[in-house]
């Protein structure tokens, strides 16, 4: 029975230390992007393409959260889940996937990280799915007691599958491979 009773004691206190260790963000995402490349097969060859932007930068926003544990002092690993649109070719996607975090002091300052999410599209006659890598800076700029409000600045890359969509350029024999297109951006989130 004594050791029944310090196990739940351990168990209890072990809780109550894990509760402090979960960390829940929501960010806006402004996206600009810098270089789309567009592949496709015309029945002889390959053609690698760079697709121009016309008109206003900000071709993309999105909408992602994440929930996160604290591994260590200086350390995360999490899930996020969030809604991305593209604009040019006009896309909508869902992600799901993984964030790693790293404090350079503690988690309610300066931090780099690393997230990686598979894009799911709303619409397969578009794209038929996809890959989302970021690499980016966050800062806190305005810190309260129960939460912080973030900046954010990042780099990113999203990865398309084309194979039997409808061809972007409209030439005869277009057949779709896939298009890479890579991006800066800001975004302003809050955490919890």
């Amino acid at each position: 029975m004594k050791l029944f009773i310090i196990s739940i004691l351990i168990f209890c206190s072990g809780c109550t230390y894990a509760q402090d260790r979960w960390i829940s963000n929501i960010e806006l995402d402004l996206v600009f992007p810098n270089k789309k490349h567009y592949l496709y097969f015309d029945g002889r060859k390959n053609y690698d393409v760079e697709l121009k932007d016309h008109g206003f930068l900000l071709k993309s926003f999105g909408v992602h959260g994440d929930y996160n544990y604290l591994l260590f002092k200086k350390l995360s690993i999490g899930v996020l889940g969030g809604f991305q649109t593209l604009s040019d070719p006009d896309y909508v996607m869902l992600k799901l996937g993984g964030i790693l975090r790293y404090y350079f002091v503690d988690p309610n300052n300066v931090y780099v990280y690393l997230q990686d999410a598979h894009n799911f599209t709303l619409d397969k006659d578009k794209f038929k799915s996809g890959n989302n890598f970021r690499l980016g800076l966050g800062f806190p700029f305005l810190k309260r007691d129960r939460f912080n409000l973030n900046a954010n600045i990042f780099f990113e890359q999203n990865y398309f599958k084309l194979d039997g969509t409808k061809p972007l350029l409209g030439y005869a024999n277009e057949d779709p491979t896939r298009l890479s297109v890579k991006s800066y951006g800001i975004s302003f989130g809050v955490k919890f």
